[in-house]
């Protein structure tokens, strides 16, 4: 899950990623973010835009393919939904090391989406 703020582009800017426990019934084959950890994540957001007059929200979630690359399988893509921004970690692909990819939910398949790393 991540924290952001509007960008001069328009975009969203990832501030902070936080940790979420796996609340998949088989969590050793599936990750899915905790409903506990996910509204509050919300929550935490919405208290920072009352106390700041920011622009906070949780935009996207991010999980790891430990066997294999950063591409979007068939669950990824079935427990997805618009509006939201999805980074896959491959840990096992082709290019035998760490490969990370976004995506959104678009015309009911995941659309990789450029990342940009900024210091």
């Amino acid at each position: 899950m991540g924290k952001v703020v509007g960008s001069p582009e328009g975009g969203p800017h990832v501030l902070e990623a936080i940790p979420a426990s796996n609340g998949a019934s088989d969590p050793s084959r599936r990750y899915e973010i905790s409903p506990v950890d996910y509204f509050a994540q919300i929550k935490r957001c919405r208290r920072i835009n009352e106390a700041q007059s920011e622009n906070f929200a949780v935009v996207g979630a991010y999980h790891s393919h430990p066997r294999g690359g950063p591409e979007a399988s068939a669950t990824d893509t079935a427990q997805a939904f618009r509006d939201f921004v999805f980074v896959i970690v491959g840990l096992g692909g082709a290019a035998r090391g760490m490969e990370i990819r976004a995506y959104t939910f678009d015309d009911e398949t995941l659309t990789p989406v450029a990342l940009t790393v900024v210091d």
